[in-house]
This record gives C-alpha cells, sequence and structure tokens, in this order.
C-alpha cells in the first residue's frame, strides 16, 4: 500500500516540479512492471520502461501498456534512443544504481538521454553503501552532477536529483548536508 501511495504522489509531484506534458518523455530504469511509470502514462505523458527481466517487462506491456526494453541500460541502449529521438525529460533509477556492473556506462547513459534540462532520479536505500558524496565523484566522472537531495520515508532511503553537468538546475539546501 505504502509504495501504491508513494509512486502516485511521485508521479503527480515530478509532473508538476517539471511541468511534464504530452510532448515530455520519462524513462524509468529496472522499470519491473511498470507500476510508477502507469501513473505519469495515466496522464497521457509519454513513457517508456527499461527492464533487464524479459519476465517482467511482458507483464508491464500487457497488464499495464507500458512500452518496455528488455535489455541493461547504458550508453549503446542510451545512443539507440537518442537516434530515435528520444530525449528525457525525467529519467528514474530506483535503487539501481549499486546492482549495476558498469556504473560508469550506467550514469553515462543518463548523461547521453537527459535533454539540455532534463532530471534524473536515483532512489538509494541506506543498505547500498553508496554515500552521497560517493554518488557525486561518480555522477561528475560520467557528465552529471547531484543538484539536490532529499531524504524519503521510505526505509531511511534518500532520492538524488541529477542533470547535466552544465545544466541550469541550482542546487538544492539539502545538498549541502549529505554532500560535503
Amino acid at each position: 500500500m505504502f509504495e501504491a501511495v508513494h509512486a502516485k504522489r511521485y508521479a503527480e509531484r515530478m509532473t508538476a516540479y517539471l511541468g511534464l506534458g504530452m510532448q515530455s518523455h520519462v524513462i524509468e530504469v529496472a522499470s519491473k512492471d511498470g507500476y510508477l511509470l502507469q501513473h505519469f502514462s495515466k496522464r497521457g505523458i509519454p513513457v517508456i520502461g527499461i527492464e533487464p527481466d524479459h519476465a517482467s517487462a511482458v507483464r508491464a506491456m500487457k497488464a499495464r501498456g507500458i512500452p518496455t526494453l528488455t535489455g541493461s541500460f547504458g550508453r549503446d541502449m542510451a545512443r539507440r534512443l537518442a537516434a530515435e529521438g528520444i530525449d528525457a525529460d525525467l529519467m528514474v533509477a530506483n535503487n539501481a544504481l549499486f546492482r549495476v556492473p558498469d556504473v560508469d556506462d550506467f550514469l553515462g547513459g543518463f548523461a547521453l538521454l537527459l535533454n539540455a534540462e532534463g532530471v534524473a532520479t536515483f532512489e538509494i536505500a541506506p543498505t547500498s553503501c553508496l554515500t552521497p558524496r560517493m554518488a557525486e565523484q561518480l555522477f561528475a566522472a560520467s557528465g552529471l552532477r547531484i543538484f539536490d537531495v532529499e531524504p524519503l520515508s521510505t526505509h531511511g532511503s534518500l532520492q538524488l536529483f541529477a542533470c547535466r553537468a552544465n545544466s541550469g538546475w541550482q542546487r538544492g539546501p539539502w545538498v549541502g548536508r549529505f554532500v560535503h
């Protein structure tokens, strides 16, 4: 139940925060069965899920009508999507960052696929052993910049907000508390 409320609130909040609409693109990496993306899709916002597990990707497409690519996300997939004219206004990766085998390739894909003022959010569980400071260094090496950090009520998790390094997003008030 909590996850359902969290997903819906996140979609509402990010839609308002970024002014998302029918011309926007929301992409979720490690999208599982498309549960989060359905809340954007119901608002008429184009979505794409990316899920390494084929069975989950099929469930997302069949049960929720969420277009979902099967495979690992990184620079190659980002280039293919960009070649199709897709650039992301919002990219989401919840608890995926610490699971990928090549963090540089993974984050490099975000830097390629985000549009000039696009935002990526990463939910990081406290058990991930990835501190915001470490994340800031990893992101910078891939052309991204963390511009805000928010504590979440979900088991002590943090949400990192990132953009391209040259984006106009300003540093938020929580960044100094978590990233020194």
